[in-house]
């Protein structure tokens, strides 16, 4: 077996337990928020009708429940060290996104708040550093490097970057969770390939809790997912990606956030705050999506996607984006295949 046994079952039963905790708190914690009046108008609908926003304290609270109880039953130092590091950095990224959910912070605050999230991998790093091991991602073909300048000057947005790609995609219903569940698989089958417990635990229980969270923010949305669950989403692939070395297998998962993400950066020239730009990237009418025609429009990849294959509706949009994922997905499995 790739991971102890032990461990396997571990994995199985905090998957299982985020799965039950998640469908069971959705419903009430929908119902909370509604009456804390957190509601977002969904732009993409006819009436713009109001939906309940800040979905991310419930992949949160699942998520905690899992990790409390795995850290409780593996009775192993090492591994629970690695996966407080890589919670403790997600949580880090959820509390600067349920802030901006109710606050509104700037896209640069925001950007450079979840550059804070590196902290406790640091810190994990400067009290065990043969555990934890930064500067020595695995390179396909060439195996694990020693990388010193570079690899330094890139981490503090090795958590960032990903929240905040994540957080960009973040435009309709059911599309983070979708594309997240598709590589939380990749990444299951990538834990198979490389012996790695932690990418399992971490990407067993995200799977589960999102299979079981799709539902509520599939279209039509009951809820969204907020700032504070994007990046709380993102911020844990980035930190997974630094603690256990799986650097080049996120990045390949991330390509479509990639691609969206440089087309934001250059068409709002770097971190301007978009929701003072007046020409959308796309339009709505009669329930249907269109590309702007307007050449003032910034570019996104739904922009781009609209302009090649013609007006959708949002599912229609939403479903796309999902069977997009598993291109990266697969990609990212031969990866994995390529580090071992």
């Amino acid at each position: 077996m790739f991971v102890p046994a032990r461990i396997f079952y571990i994995g199985i039963l905090a998957a299982a337990l985020g799965f039950v905790v998640t469908r069971l708190s959705a419903p009430y914690i929908i119902e909370a928020l509604r009456r804390r009046g957190l509601t977002r108008r969904d732009a993409h609908k006819p009436g713009n009708p109001e939906v309940v926003h800040s979905g991310g304290i419930i992949i949160v609270l699942a998520f905690t429940v899992a990790m409390a109880v795995t850290l409780i039953l593996i009775r192993d130092f090492y591994l629970g060290l690695k996966i407080a590091a890589v919670y403790s950095a997600a949580i880090i990224c959820f509390l600067v996104g349920i802030y901006d959910d109710v606050k509104i912070l700037s896209g640069k605050a925001k950007t450079l708040l979840t550059v804070l999230a590196v902290a406790p991998i640091i810190v994990a790093y400067l009290l065990y550093p043969k555990v934890i091991g930064l500067g020595h991602p695995v390179v396909p073909f060439i195996g694990k490097i020693r990388v010193t300048i570079i690899y330094w000057a890139i981490l503090p947005l090795a958590v960032a970057g990903p929240a905040n790609l994540v957080n960009m995609l973040d435009i309709f219903n059911g599309v983070t969770p979708g594309m997240t569940l598709i590589a939380s698989l990749a990444l299951i089958a990538s834990a198979f390939i490389l012996n790695s417990p932690l990418t399992w635990i971490i990407a067993a229980v995200l799977a589960s809790i999102l299979a079981a969270y799709y539902p509520f923010n599939a279209y039509p949305a009951r809820v969204f997912n907020g700032d504070s669950g994007s990046l709380f989403i993102g911020g844990l692939l980035g930190a997974l990606a630094v603690v256990g070395h799986i650097e080049f297998v996120v990045l390949t998962l991330l390509i479509p956030h990639l691609i969206n993400g440089v087309l934001v950066l250059i068409s709002f020239g770097g971190f301007k705050e978009h929701r003072r730009v007046k020409e959308r990237p796309i339009t709505v009418k009669n329930h249907v999506l269109e590309a702007s025609r307007d050449p003032r429009a910034p570019w996104t990849l739904t922009r781009l996607i609209l302009l090649i294959g013609g007006p959708a509706r949002e599912d229609e949009v939403s479903r796309f984006y999902i069977a997009l994922e598993t291109v990266p997905a697969l990609l990212a499995v031969i990866t994995a295949v390529f580090m071992r």
